[in-house]
């Protein structure tokens, strides 16, 4: 579905850069920063919190892997942005932001959402599809170090403030969303430019009612997540080389993180499928597998859902697993009680993602494979996907509920991505996650 397109003159302005100075109030050079995550219960999106600007206004801001840069709508920090600046067309940080063009305003005295030749560009409201154009501008980020907890600042960060009929779809704490993606602007990147630490991060997010964490940079893990991080699966991080918005050209790549997928396995069993669906095209940009916090459930296009769906249901009845009508929406789902319990969840057939070898493969277990939806009712937690933005289909989209006690390092400077097994596996979760 194309996204309505809100064209913003007077109310589209934001933020850019945070390759100036970086000023902290510690002697002690950090090495990572922290951010706690929450889940929203209604909307089932994970989000942070930021604090920004002169008065250090608290900011909750959805996360999204894929997003170009940080954008929010706030009457508390408009209210008070007396160290704001807008980016001017033309200068390097625009050309830093890869923006699309320039906005004029002649509203006096200029304002977040209103200024006069300024660098512009579009933000995506991921899950109505709505997308903005405003101008980029730049302010103060505070934020905590991992270790010891000192406040740091960055007096330039990059951001957009946006119309406030961006926030539709997000969650109700939400005034935003702060950008992961592969971007010259997004969070880590800025943070890796102003402290000159390693374009790293670590995502655990965590599941309803429970806390997770965001790490950016190089940091040393409490236990038991220090054994756990150093048996970490890994595989390459991959490039598609068209851009997910419809503005994109081809040749630019995706802001996406996309794995490289080769097979799917029920249990024991390789399911049979169309292996080209697995491949990005390079043409359209369609097919391959992406990792997106925006999306809950994981989504597979229609040939490979069902045969997902039908592999696993004769899975599930080998272990004598009472199939129930389906509810959407969710192509299988089951009598919960004639399924077993584990430390893993329901003791239903395991769902492996295989990449570039047999022994490299993303494994769910029934806390991250079934959802209940009644009292006695569970159901396979994938679904069918949806078009994207731009009109691609991609072939999988790995969703947050599927990624929720796993241990995610995304090693954006080496193109890598290292994952745990279930957390639940070694007895703990994200809610027990954190540095040292």
């Amino acid at each position: 579905m194309a996204p309505s397109t809100i064209s913003i003159v007077i109310f589209s302005l934001l933020l850019f850069s945070s390759y100036s100075n970086a000023q902290t109030t510690p002697s002690k050079k950090p090495e990572a920063f922290t951010f706690p995550i929450k889940k929203d219960d209604t909307t089932n999106q994970y989000y942070t919190n930021i604090q920004f600007g002169s008065n250090s206004t608290k900011l909750n801001v959805v996360i999204d892997l894929g997003g170009n840069f940080l954008w929010f709508n706030s009457e508390d920090y408009l209210n008070a942005a007396s160290t704001f600046h807008p980016i001017p067309c033309g200068t390097r940080k625009c050309r830093i932001a890869e923006a699309i063009g320039c906005t004029f305003c002649f509203l006096k005295p200029a304002q977040p959402g209103c200024t006069n030749n300024t660098c512009s560009d579009y933000s995506l409201n991921p899950f109505s599809g709505t997308s903005g154009y405003s101008g980029l501008g730049e302010d103060t980020l505070r934020l905590r170090s991992a270790r010891g907890g000192n406040v740091y600042a960055v007096d330039d960060f990059p951001f957009q403030y946006a119309h406030d009929a961006m926030l539709e779809g997000l969650a109700g704490p939400a005034s935003g969303v702060i950008a992961l993606g592969r971007t010259r602007i997004s969070l880590q990147a800025q943070l890796a430019s102003a402290f000159k630490i390693r374009e790293k991060f670590t995502l655990c997010v965590p599941p309803a009612g429970g806390d997770g964490n965001l790490i950016v940079g190089e940091t040393a893990y409490s236990k038991p997540f220090e054994e756990i991080s150093k048996s970490l699966v890994t595989t390459r991080l991959v490039r598609n080389p068209v851009g997910l918005l419809g503005i994109d050209l081809i040749g630019n790549f995706s802001r996406e993180y996309y794995i490289d997928v080769k097979s799917i396995k029920v249990g024991s069993k390789t399911l049979s499928l169309n292996k080209t669906l697995l491949s990005i095209n390079k043409k359209d940009g369609s097919g391959g597998t992406t990792i997106r916090t925006v999306r809950h459930y994981t989504g597979l296009s229609k040939s490979i859902y069902r045969v997902l769906v039908k592999e696993f249901a004769k899975a599930a009845e080998s272990k004598n697993i009472t199939r129930v009508a389906s509810v959407a929406p969710f192509g299988a789902c089951f009598d919960s009680k004639t399924v077993l319990s584990s430390k893993t969840g329901p003791r239903v057939p395991t769902i492996d993602l295989v990449m570039e070898k047999k022994s490299v493969y993303w494994r769910f277990y029934g806390s991250n494979s079934m959802v209940k939806v009644s009292k006695d009712v569970i159901c396979l937690a994938f679904v069918e996907g949806t078009i994207n933005v731009s009109g691609q289909t991609t072939s999988i989209e790995v969703g947050g509920y599927q990624m929720e006690n796993h241990l995610l390092e995304f090693d954006v400077a080496s193109s890598k991505l290292g994952f745990s097994s279930s957390l639940l596996l070694h007895g703990t979760s994200c809610s027990n996650f954190g540095a040292s």
